[in-house]
């Protein structure tokens, strides 16, 4: 058998290369993708330059791919099993490089790590499934939508596994590393090593080794070249992020995602954190605590002799970190491992104060919980004169104008729902509301309460310097910046323009970077490809709001947000590999008009569908995301159906790719912060009718 192609006596290899290609692909995505999101804050915007690099460079390689005629099978799958391996070497050295310790990383920089980290495996992915798509038609007689459908099941089925082990059973790296050992075992075994014994000889030593790394861990290894300032001792990784424990100025401290939760020491922030908004209250006998660090809380609410602290967390990783045993404590602690923003909305007992100890608005899924609607549902928790703070932000001295819009929006949500709302700046911004009256004279009200604190009191703090800021802060706020809401988080748009302002000039080059990227690929597609394109654009776009629209409805539930992929990426699969009469005799732009009707409907319906009850809104978004997927998919089979030698396929799959970078990052940074969700859907109509009258002349 020659050694660069398949033959028709063994289709079945073809399809397992395929599928295997899919598998590891999408594996590696979504693997990488948590470690650059933990490194990089989470946002939406690196989010999308993640996904954008990616789909970038694999476009790429499939362009190249079509216009080279290299096709030796066997070493495709050994660059394609071996160029992991650099990305992730890549990832620890550019880390290294371009980051100090604990450093967020700016949009730059982010740009930089993320794009040349991705840049030998994406290329290399990209290539080896055009050459593939290629060699299942000449020699298997596929059609190109056949080997897509086949690749996609393969990324289908990565997500799903993937979705149990990483759900706090194994380590990210851990799971990385054997899936690459597994690439590399399928290749070798599958086109290099020969003869019965030598075969088993091979399939021993990579169960050892795949054994060996289990047991050795090779996230501690990892975690520490990543955090080179931290001794590390443990880290573990839960379905919502890591927790790392480790050493640090010789301090025992916990960090989550790469950024410092906890110390031993952190008097000041754990002061701050309980005394701004309980020395406000008249009593505390239940007080209701939204994640946060439990341990450092809880010697600070004892001072209030509360009955009752009810602490919600979403990561169980977290609270198992926290080791505290209940029956030692003076009072009740109620341990709540939910989804705060469900909790709220389902809970019927009142607080007498809600402390809300969450992150800033920096991603879509953290803005929920600064927005109108949750601020409604705090306020239903509360007893009467009951007081609640959240802190949206830093305490920086000076505000510029990104950082007043971030709080004016979330400072006006809270006005609209409560009598009384106090800024605090402190070592964060801290925002205090209640229908009661406040007062910032924390050394008056820690004296008369009697309570005994390090920080907040009089040896440290002056109550006429805390008024002053306060008010000045008031004058600051701008009343007429639109409230954050459910439907239009714009304080998450005003978030990411906060952390740009901070580095404005390196900033605008990767702006204008990115602006460059996106042109070039637009302008390198065929016009008969536009519509590809635009509809691969509104289905990623479409993926992040059904997401964000989960999150809404039911809460952050991973597992859910695993099915609604699976869900998009079989109709894919479907649409791309069913052979249908009637796909081959409809011209593409009718069946682009029904995908532009379908997302109109979805627009008009939204309201409804997000008023719903919890299962059956997650019933109608998980098949919601099916329809649209199938019709993309059937556009693919159809526009690729008459290739004969690869080159149609790559500009094709290119065009697809290069949409779907532009989808992930136009709506989830751009489109939903800034005009809602709905006007967002409408968008996406948009784009399919733009890609109907300018790409479907040739599109029979």
């Amino acid at each position: 058998m020659p050694c660069n192609r398949y033959t028709d006596k063994n289709v079945s290899d073809i399809s397992i290369n395929l599928f295997i290609v899919g598998f590891i692909s999408t594996s590696v995505q979504l693997l990488l993708m948590r470690e650059m999101m933990n490194i990089s804050g989470g946002y939406e915007l690196i989010t999308g330059v993640f996904l954008g690099s990616w789909l970038l460079a694999s476009a790429a390689g499939s362009v190249v791919a079509g216009k080279c005629g290299f096709i030796d099978i066997p070493k495709l799958n050994l660059a394609f099993s071996l160029s992991p391996f650099i990305s992730l070497f890549l990832l620890v050295l550019l880390t290294r490089i371009l980051l100090g310790p604990g450093e967020t990383p700016g949009f730059l920089s982010s740009i930089m790590l993320t794009f040349l980290m991705l840049l030998p495996f994406c290329f290399v992915s990209g290539f080896t499934f055009m050459k593939l798509i290629s060699s299942a038609r000449t020699e298997n007689h596929y059609v190109p939508g056949k080997s897509f459908s086949i690749e996609t099941t393969g990324g289908i089925a990565a997500g799903v596994i993937l979705s149990v082990l990483a759900s706090g059973i194994f380590n990210t790296v851990q799971i990385l590393v054997v899936i690459l050992i597994s690439g590399t075992a399928y290749t070798l075994l599958a086109f290099f090593i020969k003869g019965k014994r030598s075969k088993f000889a091979a399939k021993i030593i990579f169960i050892i080794v795949t054994v060996l790394v289990f047991f050795a861990g090779p996230d501690v290894l990892i975690r520490q070249l990543l955090m080179p300032g931290i001794k590390v001792t443990g880290t573990k990784d839960t379905p919502y992020g890591n927790i790392t424990t480790g050493i640090y100025g010789n301090e025992q401290s916990t960090f989550y995602n790469h950024r410092l939760l906890s110390y031993s020491d952190d008097a000041i922030e754990r002061e701050e954190n309980v005394h701004y908004a309980l020395l406000q209250t008249e009593k505390s006998k239940r007080v209701l605590i939204i994640s946060g660090s439990l341990n450092s809380c809880l010697p600070e609410l004892d001072k209030y002799n509360p009955e009752k602290v009810v602490f919600v967390e979403n990561d169980p990783g977290l609270i198992k970190y926290t080791s505290i045993i209940p029956d030692t404590l003076p009072f009740k602690l109620d341990i709540q491992m939910r989804d705060a923003f469900r909790f709220v909305k389902e809970n019927e007992k009142k607080s007498d104060a809600v402390i809300l100890l969450l992150p800033p608005p920096s991603s879509l899924a953290l803005n929920r919980y600064y927005t109108t609607e949750f601020f409604k549902e705090i306020k239903q928790n509360l007893s009467d004169g009951g007081v609640f703070m959240c802190s949206p932000g830093p305490g920086d001295y000076y505000l510029n104008k990104e950082s007043v819009n971030l709080y004016s929006s979330i400072f006006n949500s809270l006005s609209d729902v409560f009598g009384s709302v106090t800024p605090v700046a402190g070592n964060k911004l801290y925002f205090i509301a209640s229908d009661s009256e406040l007062s910032v004279s924390f050394c008056r009200l820690a004296d008369e309460k009697q309570i005994k604190n390090i920080y907040v009191s009089c040896d440290f703090m002056a109550d006429d310097l805390i008024q002053r800021k306060s008010e000045e802060l008031l004058s600051i706020i701008d009343r007429k910046i639109k409230q954050n809401r459910s439907a239009y988080p714009i304080a998450c748009f005003h978030y990411q323009s906060y952390h740009l302002s901070k580095d404005p000039s390196a900033n605008s080059i990767a702006i204008i970077i990115l602006i460059a990227a996106f042109a070039l690929s637009l302008f390198t597609i065929r016009r008969n490809n536009i519509l590809m394109y635009l509809s691969a654009s509104s289905l990623a776009g479409f993926e992040i709001i059904m997401l964000l629209s989960l999150q809404l409805t039911a809460g952050n539930m991973y597992q859910l947000t695993g099915i609604i992929i699976a869900a998009l990426m079989a109709g894919l699969a479907a649409g791309s590999g069913m052979k249908l009469n009637i796909a081959e005799s409809v011209p593409a732009k009718v069946f682009a008009f029904v995908l532009l009707l379908f997302y109109a409907v979805v627009a008009i319906s939204l309201n409804v569908m997000l008023s719903l009850t919890n299962i059956t809104a997650i019933i109608l978004i998980i098949t919601a995301v099916i329809p649209p997927s199938f019709i993309t998919g059937l556009l693919f089979r159809k526009l690729t159906i008459r290739d004969n030698n690869g080159s149609l396929s790559s500009v094709v799959y290119s065009a697809d790719l290069a949409g779907s970078a532009l989808g992930f990052i136009l709506v989830s940074a751009l489109m939903v912060p800034v005009f809602g969700i709905r006007v967002s859907v409408f968008f996406l109509s948009g784009l399919i009718f733009a890609g109907i009258l300018l790409g479907t002349n040739s599109n029979k």
